[in-house]
């Protein structure tokens, strides 16, 4: 199978990053690929087979520990074309290269922190001069587009990367709709609503006493609602990603809105990984108070999570989510 890639492209780098050990978090969080709402990635995985010619490149933006692009090598096994995920997070790239890094026809590149200038590198200082711009035949972002801050750059970076007549495909299930049907979810937002229990199940039941002070004094909440809305950043709505992709130079070609079942169990698994970000308020945090809660703190604060879940979602084992997917193209006549 001839390689995708350029003679002179290095797939995996000379850097500390590719060899280091494998991250406890990184693997925790790759468990969600045997999640039940991880069918989320179907329909990309869908759309991206049906697009994807033998000698194209898709750009696997956010591709962390390498989930989708396992699926799509799965899915078209005996289709050439390559795939490079970037990622801002070196521990979830060196999973990726581990389950995937003797694969022709996978790159990783990393997307540094620039600490002076409080920014990610850009996709022109990250990738090859022999990729970057216009080298791509598609770019790929599932379950992350919501994280972005810089938003209009970095869909910017993406027209750049792609040829003329290249297409995007995007897909999260924390995009707000005009329109919700009953019963359903924007996922991320069961974080308010857990911090919004479990502030009740902390005042009014005795055995969480201990951990009612932070509630009663607004000055020591603050902090940790803003460190809440970091991990989960707050819904923003539809139009706006619309908006910014056309501001961008992209063209609008389809806009979908699917049910997704989330079981309750698999959503506190993950949950929990980041349960310092959703209620550090109970025993703590280090990075708010400069010490971080004991272990007993950390399983009462998980027991309440399960509970709160429990208040959210009564005598029901899942909860359907709504994830919205677009799919956008750079014009030929651009």
């Amino acid at each position: 199978m001839k390689s995708p890639w350029p003679a002179e492209f290095a797939r995996i780098p000379d850097a500390d990053w590719a060899v280091a050990p494998l991250g406890e978090l990184a693997l925790k969080y790759d468990t969600v690929e045997g999640h039940g709402w991880y069918c989320n990635l179907d329909r990309t995985v869908t759309d991206l087979a049906a697009y994807l010619e033998p000698h194209h490149r898709l750009l696997d933006y956010s591709g962390g520990t390498g989930i989708l692009a396992s699926r799509l090598l799965m899915e078209v096994a005996t289709r050439g074309f390559g795939i490079l995920i970037v990622d801002s997070s070196p521990k979830f790239l060196r999973l990726a290269v581990d389950k995937l890094g003797r694969q022709e026809r996978m790159g990783f590149r990393l997307l540094r922190y620039l600490k002076k200038e409080k920014r990610l590198q850009s996709l022109a200082e990250t990738v090859d001069g022999s990729l970057y711009p216009s080298a791509f035949d598609a770019v790929v972002s599932t379950n992350a587009i919501h994280l972005y801050y810089g938003l209009a750059e970095t869909l910017r970076s993406w027209w750049q990367a792609l040829r003329p007549g290249g297409r995007v495909f995007i897909q999260s299930g924390n995009i707000g709709l005009p329109y919700m049907p009953a019963g359903s979810w924007i996922i991320d937002e069961t974080v308010e609503e857990i911090h919004r229990r479990a502030r009740e199940i902390v005042a009014s039941q005795e055995r969480w006493s201990a951990y009612r002070a932070p509630l009663g004094d607004p000055s020591r909440m603050e902090p940790y609602d803003v460190q809440r809305r970091k991990f989960f950043l707050p819904v923003r709505p539809i139009e706006h990603y619309l908006s910014r992709l056309e501001e961008a130079g992209f063209r609008i070609l389809e806009v979908t809105h699917l049910p997704i079942e989330a079981h309750v169990d698999q959503w506190y698994e993950f949950l929990s990984a980041y349960h310092d970000g959703v209620l550090g308020w109970i025993g703590g945090s280090k990075r708010i108070e400069g010490r971080g809660p004991t272990a007993e703190a950390v399983e009462d604060r998980l027991q309440i999570l399960r509970d709160a879940l429990a208040d959210i979602f009564p005598n029901s084992g899942s909860f359907r989510a709504i994830w919205t997917y677009i799919n956008a193209e750079r014009p030929e006549d651009l």
